[in-house]
């Protein structure tokens, strides 16, 4: 099994918003743990062989598990599984700037919204989001493709 804060630890690294640092540690639990478990739906998207989930050891820490093993192997997440469900969260993540951003537009007039820059914030993330999204993408598609050895061509 893999501990949840092996994921979490990359996401904090890459993502460095400091607004968690005013939240207490049940808070930044609680919102790591929606964003992992959409994380892991993306994960079950993307592999039919392993569908992980989150289980609760007596001592209360939190671990992911693949709940469908193949023979000789670990039930941990390896590297390449534990990015892949830290960009998903990092997607999770954006996806919550962009509708703040999005429900904020809606509640101010576009005057004030442009005044207040965050049009161009709003559009920078959209940009991004398009990146993170396609990086996405390749990750996964070099996930599902890396037992292929071109066999069948």
């Amino acid at each position: 099994m893999t501990p949840v804060e092996n994921v979490y630890a990359r996401i904090s690294a890459i993502i460095e918003d400091h607004t968690y640092c005013k939240l207490p540690d049940e808070d930044i639990e609680f919102l790591f743990k929606n964003f992992l478990e959409t994380a892991i739906i993306y994960f079950k998207e993307l592999n039919v062989k392993y569908k992980p989930i989150v289980v609760e050891n007596d001592f209360g820490e939190f671990f992911i598990q693949k709940t469908i093993n193949v023979q000789g192997e670990d039930d941990g997440l390896d590297l390449e599984e534990e990015v892949i469900l830290a960009h998903g969260m990092i997607l999770s993540w954006h996806r919550s700037k962009i509708l703040r951003d999005k429900f904020l537009k809606q509640n101010l007039n576009t005057g004030d919204f442009n005044r207040l820059s965050n049009a161009t914030m709003l559009a920078n993330n959209l940009t991004l989001m398009d990146m993170l999204s396609r990086e996405f993408v390749k990750l996964r598609r070099r996930y599902r493709n890396r037992d292929w050895n071109g066999d069948g061509l």
